[in-house]
This record gives structure tokens, sequence and C-alpha cells, in this order.
């Protein structure tokens, strides 16, 4: 498990003001049924991008004293008439907050969800991706492609306006059209509002000449050689790879 056995929960914090409920009350909340079921010791606290040069990284930890369910309307009595008032949430009690050994950032475009990690890994993490065995979905998609020799752009960017409208996992180039192929993490990509923007991003895509290929991140573990296979097709009948 790691240092002593310890587990640590990586949660997320968004707003600066929950960053400060954790630090003067000592609790963290998390949807309910988003709530992980499984037990950890310790939790540390991942800060989005929201929080500018302090953002997508990790600063803090603490130890989990205690977990109860609470309506998110008794937990920030405050907020009555935000759209999840009524909804239940898991309350974690937790210990004083300690910084981390060093900043723990995240050097990846990739969304940092809630997942586990060990103590010892935490303590000597100096990057995101160093706390998690799973290897992420990307740089699966990446060697496999590298090794069915199809040349793929990572990250690619198309600019509207002299700015990034949007950045694509991967973009393939064919004689007669053009790939978008998306790596998508099955829990972010199926909350309704990231459906809808993703809907909207793909029809804008699709009028611009684009062909949207999305793979659930289990498929891309479970079945790479089907993802790779559908993709050839697709490329079979946009003509093939493009040759400059």
């Amino acid at each position: 498990m790691g240092r002593d056995g310890k587990s640590v929960l990586v949660g997320v914090v968004n707003r600066k003001k929950d960053l400060e409920i954790a630090f003067n009350q000592h609790w963290y909340r998390m949807p309910f049924k988003h709530a992980p079921k499984r037990k950890a010791d310790f939790l540390a606290l991942y800060q989005t991008r929201k929080f500018g040069k302090d953002g997508k990284s990790i600063n803090y930890y603490a130890t989990i004293l205690g977990s109860s369910v609470v309506y998110r309307r008794d937990l920030l009595s405050e907020e009555p008439d935000h759209p999840r008032a009524d909804e239940p949430y898991c309350r974690l009690d937790l210990g004083d907050l300690r910084p981390t050994p060093r900043r723990i950032e995240n050097r990846s475009r990739r969304r940092v969800v809630f997942g586990f990690t060990t103590l010892e890994k935490l303590l000597s993490a100096e990057e995101v991706s160093q706390l998690f065995d799973v290897y992420p979905i990307e740089d699966i998609m990446m060697e496999a492609l590298a090794e069915s020799g199809i040349e793929a752009f990572h990250e690619y960017c198309l600019m509207e306006s002299r700015r990034c409208r949007y950045r694509l996992d991967f973009a393939i180039f064919c004689r007669g059209g053009k790939v978008d192929v998306e790596c998508d993490n099955e829990k972010w990509h199926r909350q309704p509002v990231r459906q809808i923007k993703d809907h909207e991003r793909d029809c804008w895509l699709k009028r611009h000449g684009w062909v949207v290929l999305r793979f659930p991140s289990k498929l891309i573990r479970d079945n790479l050689k089907l993802c790779i296979g559908s993709l050839k097709q697709v490329i079979q009948e946009l003509g093939g790879l493009f040759s400059p």
C-alpha cells in the first residue's frame, strides 16, 4: 500500500472558499453520487487552474478523521439557492492541513478527478502523474498510433480569431479529410454540462470538415485493438494518410 500501509484520496477544490473551509473548519465535501466507496487515511487537495499561480497542483494534505452524509444546504447554509442544495454530500472531517514537501504539479492538460495513491508517493512526487499507477489513456493511445504507423499530432490546437478555439487530443490528416481522436474519461464526459459542451464542440468540428472519434478510457484499456481498427477503417474511407 505504501508508507505504513497509508492510502491517500486525491480530492479536487475549485474555489478558494472551499480551501479556506478545509484550513479553518477542517472538512471537505464531495457529491455523494461521485464519492468513492473505498476509504482512505489521508486527503490531498488538488487545486484547479482557478487558483491562478497556485493552481494545477497539490500543495496540502490532511488526515481523514471521519466521514458522514450531509445535505449540501446543511453544509453551506449561506448558499440556499444553489441548484444542488437538496443533494446529499459526503463530508470528510479533517485534521490540520499540512503542506506537501514540494509543489506537486499537473504538467499536462489532463483533468484531475478523484483518485487514490499512497502516502509514500504523495510525499515524494513532483508531478501529479507520478501519483497514480494507471497509465494515462492518452499515452496509451499515442504509443498505439506510433506502433501502427499512424502519424498523429498530439494536443493539436485549432485557432480562431487568434486564439485556440479547441485543442484536439490527436489530429490525423488524410487525403480526403481529417480526423479528431478523443480519449474520454467516462466520469468527466458523462456529466450533463460536459455532454452539452462536447456536442457543441463535435458539431463545430464536423462543420469544419473533421471526423470525430471518441473512445472511452475503459475501451482504450480493455480493447485498444478495436479502437485502432475503427480508426484505420475511417482513415481508409478518407483515402489513406496524407503524405506531404
